[in-house]
């Protein structure tokens, strides 16, 4: 793209993880590599505290409580755009930096609407310089590293891999926004959901190890079979049991759920090969066990913030070929999410009588949840299929049912109001 150094950078959003951008930036512009010149929040006249504790005035920040005027203002100032709104706002303003040819860091996920996604995907089409989609872990050397091994057939055939992940999230989680916890928002689809949004990254990161035909590569859905319940009072779902059919014949399963009680999320992201299984667990630490009974275990790099950002910031300083996950690298990992919905049939209401919670404050947990979820990654058993007094039959869809989706949506939509 040819920009100048430092890169002048504008910011949407200052509230909720806006404000670990804020963080992250204002460090980064100490190191002389880009100066943020504007940010803009519809909440500006509530965030005065924030404003100060970004020292947005000592640093020159420009503030303002619209994204277009704040466009206006800055005409030909900015280089870089960040997108760190709620997720409805994501496909405009990714549209309008694109269209005045400003690059674009985008917060995960790009949307979670396949006919959006299609939509963005168009817009992209005329970047000047390819977005990047903020999920983490995909800039990491030591992940690179691990997946490179993979695609050199080190661990053969791939077969069957697992995301098990408990993030416990309390009753405010669901009421920090007009959409948290919601499949709609006015005509729009928003599909919130803990592997859709808070565990969005390892879902994505699943697809990433699934394709192995190249380093920089995510697989994508054939079919999917899908249970999914609510412990919380929303219109989505908070717990998602799911087995996956990938385009290269590779078998994913999935459960996670906000309806725990662990203070510790548990995540554990399993491949299994021919030759070897491949665990990482809690994103810290990989152990590798070999059929031969050989066995590997070493530490990896945790996911930050900071290292996507200096990932992007290579691409663009033209340091690096690629921006770490472009937007179209996304694809599977929308139209898996959406297939979840397709598939379902119900978002089944856990009864109170299989629920506890400590205090109005703490999570709304589900009993038994961690055998559940063990049952379906470790046998493939859904919920409905391992005894558990909760559970309830879902259904089925291939990806040639996603054009079904909003009326999906609409049915599971008009359930959750009876």
């Amino acid at each position: 793209m040819g920009p100048r150094t430092p890169f002048r950078v504008a910011i949407c959003g200052i509230g909720g993880f806006a404000s670990s951008h804020h963080q992250e930036f204002a460090a980064l512009e100490q190191t002389g590599a880009l100066k943020v010149v504007a940010t803009c929040d519809p909440a500006l006249d509530r965030l005065g505290e924030l404003c100060l504790r970004h020292g947005f005035a000592q640093r020159g920040v420009a503030t303002h409580s619209s994204f277009e005027e704040m466009l206006e203002a800055h005409k030909g100032e900015i280089d870089f755009g960040v997108v760190a709104t709620p997720i409805p706002c994501h496909a405009p303003m990714h549209r309008s930096f694109v269209d005045k040819g400003i690059a674009c860091y985008l917060e995960k996920p790009p949307t979670l609407d396949p006919a959006e996604f299609a939509e963005m995907l168009e817009s992209e089409r005329s970047a000047r310089t390819p977005t990047h989609v903020g999920f983490l872990f995909v800039e990491l050397s030591d992940r690179l590293a691990l997946k490179a091994r993979m695609v050199a057939g080190e661990f053969g055939k791939p077969l069957e891999f697992s995301f098990l992940g408990l993030t416990a999230r309390n009753p405010a989680y669901f009421q920090r926004s007009n959409w948290a916890g919601r499949l709609r928002l006015g005509d729009g689809l928003v599909l919130d959901s803990c592997l859709g949004n808070a565990m969005a990254h390892y879902l994505n990161n699943m697809l990433f190890w699934a394709a192995t035909d190249r380093v920089e590569s995510w697989a994508r859905p054939l079919d999917m079979e899908c249970e999914l319940y609510r412990a919380n009072a929303i219109e989505g779902c908070d717990t998602i049991f799911a087995r996956c059919g990938l385009n290269n014949g590779t078998i994913l399963r999935l459960a996670a759920s906000h309806a725990c009680e662990n203070a510790i999320p548990i995540t554990e992201e399993r491949m299994v090969f021919e030759n070897a299984t491949v665990v990482i667990h809690g994103a810290k630490s990989v152990s590798i066990a070999w059929r031969d009974g050989r066995d590997e275990a070493f530490e990896i790099q945790t996911p930050a913030l900071k290292s996507g950002l200096a990932a992007y910031l290579d691409f663009l300083a033209g340091q690096s070929k690629r921006p770490p996950q472009s937007l179209a690298d996304c694809r599977g990992f929308v139209e898996a999410n959406a297939l979840f919905y397709v598939a379902a049939e119900a978002i089944h209401t856990i009864a109170p009588a299989h629920l506890r919670q400590a205090s109005p404050d703490s999570p709304m947990a589900l009993e038994d949840i961690e055998p559940a979820c063990r049952a379906m990654v470790d046998e493939g058993k859904l919920p409905s299929r391992s005894n558990r007094a909760w559970g309830r039959q879902g259904g089925n869809a291939v990806s040639a049912d996603l054009p079904n989706l909003r009326a999906a949506v609409e049915l599971l939509a008009n359930q959750s109001q009876k």
